[in-house]
């Protein structure tokens, strides 16, 4: 019997936000850098340098496939998700400031990761509905700060502070009313609102406009938006 290796995703703080990766990538290369450096120095050349722990890089190559094929796909049918579901995700989590687990029970992989790049191709030649990405994904290590205790100056000088992050607008806030901007999809909407990339429930509650719009511009993914549109943003 035919023994399968699972590798899956998901937000470290939202275990419901998942991917199950469905086709397997041949290999998993991994980059390991050491802790010399090489700087130049004006007038002496090149001296190395030993800084501080670099982190493990690891790149995942393969492909989410339009149609389900127990042959090659290791999840079950009932779990499958669309490519495009898939890759919102991902897109999301590109600009999720938060880390990820990189987990598979089978190949004794658990770590906490961060992706740092995504590159795709949407319908290759001879592949209609396939699309094909590559993942750069970097460990990741929480940073460590040290308290520093500053003294208050005489004077008009005094200490400068730095505007505070926007955040996304609290729950009693919503409903919202959110006009597309040009670069805008789904899943970066949704992580705006939510703090998570629950771009289902944006699309559930725009589903009629969005649909028309789609068809109407005859867009191949059904969760594209486009600027200018205004989507209704549930509690």
């Amino acid at each position: 019997m035919r023994k399968y290796i699972h590798i899956s995703i998901w937000e470290e703080n939202d275990k419901k936000s998942f991917i199950n990766i469905p086709v397997l990538p041949e290999s998993l290369p991994t980059s390991v850098a050491g802790k010399a450096e090489t700087i130049d120095i004006v007038g002496a050349g090149e001296r190395v340098v030993f800084g501080g722990e670099k982190l493990d890089r690891f790149k995942m190559e393969t492909f989410f496939p339009a149609h389900y094929d127990s042959s090659y796909v290791v999840e079950s049918e009932g779990d499958y998700k669309t490519p495009s579901q898939n890759l919102q995700k991902l897109r999301a989590w590109i600009d999720l400031e938060a880390p990820l687990r990189l987990y598979s029970k089978e190949g004794g992989l658990n770590r906490s990761v961060v992706i740092t790049n995504l590159d795709y191709d949407v319908e290759r030649a001879g592949s209609l509905g396939d699309i094909f990405y590559t993942l750069d994904i970097m460990n990741y290590k929480p940073p460590h700060y040290r308290r520093v205790a500053l003294k208050k100056t005489s004077g008009s000088g005094g200490i400068k502070t730095t505007a505070k992050k926007p955040t996304a607008p609290k729950a009693s806030k919503l409903p919202a009313t959110y006009t597309v901007k040009k670069g805008d999809y789904l899943g970066k909407v949704a992580l705006a609102f939510y703090g998570k990339a629950n771009y289902i429930k944006v699309y559930n509650a725009n589903k009629k406009a969005i649909d028309a719009a789609n068809k109407k511009a005859k867009a191949r993914d059904k969760y594209t938006i486009h600027p200018g549109q205004k989507l209704t943003i549930p509690k």
